[in-house]
């Protein structure tokens, strides 16, 4: 429960303090005296945002504070991270500049913290919600709220949030699927073209050099065929000079050993005349013209130049390209093998969404059937009766498909209304009044909170569009709620307010060349006052008057005005 609310420097507030009690806290006053600010103010508690703006001129900042009862429904505030304590105080201090600070029981706090103890503590219902039940895009968040299926709705959420991913994952990947196919062909080509040349870093200089050799085949076997005579084969050959030499030189060396080395050195050199002789006897052996061969290495010479020039390198660039090709193929192929994976992880998550749509629908479709009961009763109590309230599923081919899935699921329901016996339903937005709108909305909304278990109901001019006996049902209406909630309710009906556990009035007046707001409590005749004002020029004061007090007495008494 809210037991009091201070304000101070906040748009046309002062320095306000309102104590509020258990039950309906109405709180009226002239069109502008600065109602909604109050409420505005325990929004901003509540996680609301908010700048400079509504500092109140000459300020330095704004500050508003809240003392709420600990509240037994909803999580514990340990769950928050909060000491456990028997009150709560929620603090703001927003400046005409900079950063605004928050405080929960005298710690500082975020405003993502305020919102989520604003989720468990206050339920709002505003004038402008009615709207929101011409929209029938709106609809399944009150079926969901009512039935407590926020948190199957979340987990909805998520999955479509891991589907929607794995999606656009795969869309990344298959982008330009098709040039990437083209240059997959052209990589398997090239690798294959130069596989299939088999082509090694240092060959063309090995074939240019045997070119050459096979160029000059017959000259170089002439010349070795004439170095092996002159060496070695004929009578007169150096090998031959030479031995005599030798002969004649191992006389002399009995005659004087000095001569010894020289004639090893000659003889050293006879044996390397011998082996040079051998050498080249064989070069000349092996070496033939072969036109075939030099035609083989001519054609395989140009084969690597026309690769190398295809390339854009050199013929020994030729096995680098291959293995940069190889692994520019590798990649595309494991591209492949990803989009692969890509699509069967998003038919993966499209099953896994697709199952908790369909439990999120049975449990919403179970939600309907009460909520339709729920409405029926309660529009009853606000003067609809007779009045059938359906939920009607939108049926499609597609509907259970997962194309038709979104974040809130596979459900596209709209709320039907037939106001009287007999009369077809029809879509809400095209059948319900002003007024029947504010009870249809007043209902949703009671319901919904009544099912959160929200300890304090804020209602903000919910008489929008209604008057007669139908402000009387409203005003019961409010009044059993409050038996079960703490009730904050905006009005300008005199039905209504006659109800309140407590009537906060709500003033402007001048206060040093300025224009202040400010709220306090009424005693009983202060409120009969009040309700005599509300009921304006309709009818005389005097008569007026008399009403007030009816309305007083039979609220009291819990019989309908």
């Amino acid at each position: 429960m809210l037991r009091e609310l201070r304000i101070r420097d906040f748009t046309i507030i002062d320095d306000l303090t309102v104590d509020f009690r258990p039950g309906l806290n109405v709180i009226t006053g002239e069109t502008g005296s600065g109602k909604s600010v109050i409420l505005g103010a325990l929004s901003l508690l509540c996680g609301g945002r908010s700048g400079g703006e509504v500092v109140r001129g000459q300020a330095e900042a704004a500050y508003i504070e809240a003392i709420f009862d600990r509240p037994e429904a909803g999580p514990s505030l340990e769950a928050f991270g909060l000491d456990a304590e028997d009150e709560l105080v929620i603090r703001r201090i927003i400046p005409q500049s900079g950063k605004g600070r928050a405080y929960v029981n005298g710690s500082p706090a975020t405003l993502s913290l305020l919102a989520q103890l604003g989720t468990h503590l206050v339920h709002v219902y505003g004038q402008h919600d009615q709207s929101l039940l011409l929209d029938a895009r709106s609809h399944l968040e009150f079926l969901d709220n009512f039935g407590e299926l926020t948190a199957q709705r979340q987990r909805m959420a998520d999955f479509f949030v891991q589907l929607a991913a794995a999606r656009t994952a795969l869309r990344e990947l298959t982008a330009g699927r098709n040039s990437q196919e083209q240059q997959r062909d052209l990589l398997k080509y090239q690798v294959q073209e130069l596989t299939d040349a088999a082509v090694e870093a240092d060959e063309e200089e090995r074939l240019r050099r045997e070119r050459e050799i096979l160029r000059h085949a017959e000259r170089l076997q002439q010349f070795c065929h004439a170095a092996e005579t002159a060496l070695y084969a004929d009578d007169g050959s150096m090998v031959a000079n030479l031995a005599k030499l030798l002969n004649q030189l191992r006389e002399l060396v009995r005659i004087d050993a000095a001569l010894t080395e020289t004639a090893e050195l000659i003889e050293g050199a006879n044996l390397q005349l011998e082996d040079a002789a051998l050498r080249l006897r064989r070069y000349a052996e092996r070496v033939r013209y072969d036109p075939e061969r030099q035609a083989a290495v001519e054609e395989r010479l140009s084969l690597l130049t026309r690769l190398a020039r295809k390339y854009r390198g050199t013929p020994a660039d030729l096995p680098a390209t291959l293995a940069a090709l190889q692994r520019q193929l590798a990649s595309l192929e494991t591209s492949e093998a990803d989009c692969t994976a890509a699509s069967v992880l998003v038919e993966t998550r499209a099953q896994e969404a697709l199952a908790v749509a369909v439990d999120l629908s049975q449990a919403r479709r179970a939600v309907a059937r009460r909520l339709e009961a729920a409405m029926a009763k309660e529009l009853g109590v606000l003067g609809m009766k007779g009045a059938t309230f359906q939920v009607v599923w939108e049926e499609t081919a597609d509907a259970g498909s997962v194309e038709n899935l979104d974040a809130t699921g596979l459900d596209r329901i709209e709320f039907f209304l037939s106001a009287n016996p007999g009369e077809p339903a029809r879509p809400l937005a095209r059948v319900a009044s002003g007024g029947e709108l504010s009870r249809i909305m007043l209902a949703l909304k009671t319901l919904t909170a009544t099912a959160a278990e929200t300890p304090i109901i804020i209602f903000d001019e919910v008489d929008a569009g209604i008057g007669g006996t139908v402000a009387d049902a409203v005003a019961r209406r409010l009044a059993t709620l409050a038996q079960r909630h703490q009730l904050l309710c905006i009005t300008h009906l005199p039905q209504i307010a006659a109800y309140a556990d407590q009537h906060l009035a709500v003033h402007k007046r001048p206060k040093h060349d300025r224009t202040v707001a400010e709220a306090r409590a009424l005693t009983d005749g202060e409120r009969v006052a009040e309700l005599t004002r509300m009921l304006g020029g309709a009818v005389a004061p005097s008569e007026a008057k008399r009403y007030a007090l009816r309305l007083l007495t039979r609220a009291r008494d819990g019989a309908p005005p």
